[in-house]
């Protein structure tokens, strides 16, 4: 689960689908990423009502922080693997 807020409203989402952006090639256009989630209350409770109120702002917002702690998990990992090497050495 990931805390955000859609309409002002603090909440988390529970990403069900993610395609990262395609880059393209020479001989196609990029293309832009895909993210799919559910919308829960603070408190974890599913939140159709809020769920509704999703904007397509609110998804471009979504998929840039969902992209952040997918970067920021990588980071972590290579940080934590470089360590366990230097200590292991």
């Amino acid at each position: 689960m990931m805390h955000t807020h859609i309409a002002g409203i603090p909440c988390q989402v529970d990403v069900t689908h993610y395609e990262a952006h395609d880059p393209g090639s020479w001989h196609e256009p990029p293309s832009g990423g895909e993210i799919a989630f559910d919308v829960y209350d603070r408190r974890g409770y599913p939140a159709a009502w809020l769920e509704r109120k999703v904007t397509e702002d609110d998804e471009v917002r979504i998929f840039a922080e969902w992209e952040a702690d997918l970067k920021a998990a990588r980071d972590d990992a290579r940080i934590e693997a470089y360590v366990d090497q230097l200590l292991s050495a």
